[in-house]
């Protein structure tokens, strides 16, 4: 299967073959990330990579990419993987996920917009405010607090 995995330092590699979630994404297990649905990709992120920071350090690159797309903004963390997603699928009884559709322009140029907005340029035709955007959305993955979790106990009747 063709799939494609932003690392938390920011580069964007191409794979083809089999895709082993818990070698790429970790073990606690994956989380879709919605895109825009015209792409026909979905992203994919550790599920619990934001309580394990020293392990699954904030893919700064890899949030603003899934932002752009049209995923929530929130901080993302360990690599970022990229599939092809078939909705159509489950009516034939299959997985929804699908491999990354080819050719893969629309990640690559996303990828190379954000890197240059991360540096202080604005990239191809796009507007300075984009730009901007990036920026202020990778400050916020950056310093957003991490989540925590509450366990309470209740009792039973």
């Amino acid at each position: 299967m063709r799939y494609a995995v932003i690392a938390p330092d920011g580069e964007l590699t191409h794979h083809d073959g089999d895709l082993l979630w818990d070698d790429v994404i970790g073990p606690e297990g994956k989380a879709r990330v919605r895109l825009d649905e015209r792409l026909a990709v979905a992203g994919w992120a550790n599920d619990v990579g934001l309580l394990n920071p020293k392990r699954y350090p904030r893919n700064v690159v890899g949030s603003c990419v899934l932002a752009a797309l049209g995923a929530n903004v929130q901080p993302y963390a360990g690599p970022v993987v990229f599939t092809g997603w078939n909705p159509d699928n489950t009516a034939l009884g299959l997985l929804e996920i699908d491999a990354l559709p080819q050719p893969v322009t629309t990640l690559d140029t996303v990828h190379g917009d954000v890197l240059k907005a991360l540096a202080g340029q604005t990239p191809r035709e796009l507007s300075p405010s984009w730009a901007e955007q990036m920026r202020e959305i990778a400050e916020h993955v950056r310093t957003a607090p991490t989540p925590g979790i509450t366990i309470r106990t209740v009792k039973l009747p």
